[in-house]
């Protein structure tokens, strides 16, 4: 790959035309969401309910649940959707957002591809992102996970452009919709800057001035106090690895399988069952792709002049180091530095993303293409797009609709008791309070757990009760 520098700027048109397709991809991807209230992301039956506080305070007062739900969901999150209560509902919003999102993503790796190489570069790197159900099965639900991938790369993008007010302001809104994600960005940009102390790297954009500093200071105070606030509202602390062991709510059979923690060597290779079709074709063709697919990128990444491509991958160099550190210092700290694989997963879903674009531009000539081709490749990747990522992260709930419509009209202060499995959507689709659901049921939390657990118990032993006063017992007041 001959070295002709990175291109000044992004031809406008392109980012136009990126911007419009990748809207279109969205729209058949997900128009079920678009077009019925009950698809939506599993999880924001546990994030986002006691929104609706905002547009009928009288819903979820004092409830547990609700305020739980409200202490851990970033501030930015919050502020957002409050921004958005002014024009519509939170579950409306949360299947209209992550659309903004997924063109934000899209123009985002455009440039960082446009930086690496040229226009077909960046091109191809979007028909890649397109394809990958990763990135829109994450982004589902415009929750705080929805905002990793997209800061994640605006960051790289700011560090590839050499724009440090843009990796500063990148930070900073990790910092308040995606903290774990801050913890990603600032350790790469430090180990940076470290390494430009020993003079033999550049030193990074960002931090380069004594104002940085404070930015990354101010970053993490965000962070820092949102964690406190957790605790001293009475929810936390977190566990320990010591408090988990032997415990079986945190293994498979529990609320989410925490133990044993996966092996780093899985969670290199785990991307590669969003990458290959193993849910759209089955089992034969997606392992044709893992065969195949790898074997052309290849081939096309031994034709690439590295030494000249070196300097522009730096950002992805950090990032996947800072990545890996963070990793192994959730595993010591297990749950005190949240999930290990949430700091690995979204820059390694970047990375094998352009690094497939990156591959299959060599290999595949695509620089030599005809213009109408590489029209037509784009327009089919457009389509065959919209098809694979057919309702990734949702899920239908439109099935229990007579039972929203039964529950519609019992009081604003009732609580609904039942089967967990089957409570999420009381509070999301119906606005009243439950006793406790299964999204909710984090024993992780301790300060929250003490409260919720008794309530567990409580409801399994009316649910399976043969004295009819046990079932009576279960209405006391809360």
């Amino acid at each position: 790959m001959k070295d002709t520098g990175p291109p000044a700027s992004a031809p406008t048109f392109d980012l136009l035309l990126a911007a419009v397709l990748s809207g279109v991809v969205f729209i058949l991807a997900h128009f079920k969401a678009l077009t019925n209230p009950y698809v939506v992301n599993d999880d924001v039956r546990q994030q986002l309910f006691w929104m609706w506080q905002w547009l009928d305070p009288e819903l979820f007062k004092g409830d547990l649940l609700a305020n739980y739900a409200r202490d851990y969901v970033p501030w930015g999150v919050k502020g957002l959707y409050w921004l958005a209560s002014r024009v519509t509902d939170p579950i409306s919003f949360s299947q209209v957002f992550p659309g903004l999102l997924f063109i934000f993503l899209a123009l985002c790796l455009y440039r960082i591809g446009l930086k690496l190489g040229d226009r077909r570069l960046a091109w191809t790197a979007v028909a890649v992102y397109w394809l990958m159900p990763f990135f829109l099965g994450n982004l589902a639900g415009g929750l705080a996970r929805s905002f990793a991938a997209p800061l994640l790369a605006l960051f790289w993008l700011c560090w590839q452009e050499e724009q440090p007010w843009g990796m500063g302001a990148a930070l900073l809104l990790q910092a308040l919709f995606i903290p774990y994600i801050f913890l990603v960005g600032a350790l790469a940009a430090g180990l940076a800057w470290l390494a430009s102390r020993t003079g033999r790297t550049g030193a990074p954009p960002f931090p380069a001035r004594p104002v940085h500093f404070l930015c990354l200071a101010a970053g993490v105070g965000l962070v820092g106090f949102m964690n406190l606030t957790y605790t001293t509202d009475g929810f936390g602390p977190l566990v320990s690895y010591a408090d988990m062991v032997n415990r079986p709510e945190f293994y498979a059979g529990g609320r989410y399988t925490i133990l044993p923690v996966p092996s780093i060597f899985w969670e290199l290779i785990s991307p590669w069952e969003w990458i290959a079709p193993f849910q759209d074709l089955g089992l034969v063709p997606a392992i044709a792709v893992c065969v195949v697919l790898p074997l052309v990128v290849i081939r096309g990444l031994v034709r690439l002049d590295w030494r000249a491509l070196s300097p522009r991958l730096q950002p992805l160099w950090y990032l996947g180091l800072a990545g890996l550190l963070l990793y192994f210092l959730a595993q010591i700290f297990l749950l005190k530095l949240f999930i290990p694989d949430r700091y690995l997963i979204y820059t390694l879903n970047l990375a094998y993303c352009l690094i497939l674009a990156l591959g299959l531009h060599a290999a595949l000539k695509v620089d030599r293409w005809p213009r109408n081709l590489g029209l037509l490749i784009l327009v089919a990747a457009t389509g065959l797009g919209g098809w694979r990522l057919q309702n990734a992260g949702l899920k239908d709930y439109a099935v229990y609709r007579p039972v929203y419509a039964a529950l519609a009209h019992i009081p604003k202060d009732a609580i609904v008791a039942g089967h967990p499995n089957l409570m999420d959507n009381i509070p999301t689709f119906v606005r009243r309070r439950a006793l406790v659901t299964y999204k909710l049921a984090h024993p992780w939390s301790q300060g929250f757990w003490r409260k919720i657990e008794p309530r567990l118990q409580d409801l399994f032993a009316a649910y399976y009760a043969a004295d009819p006063q046990e079932v009576i017992a279960l209405f006391r007041p809360l």
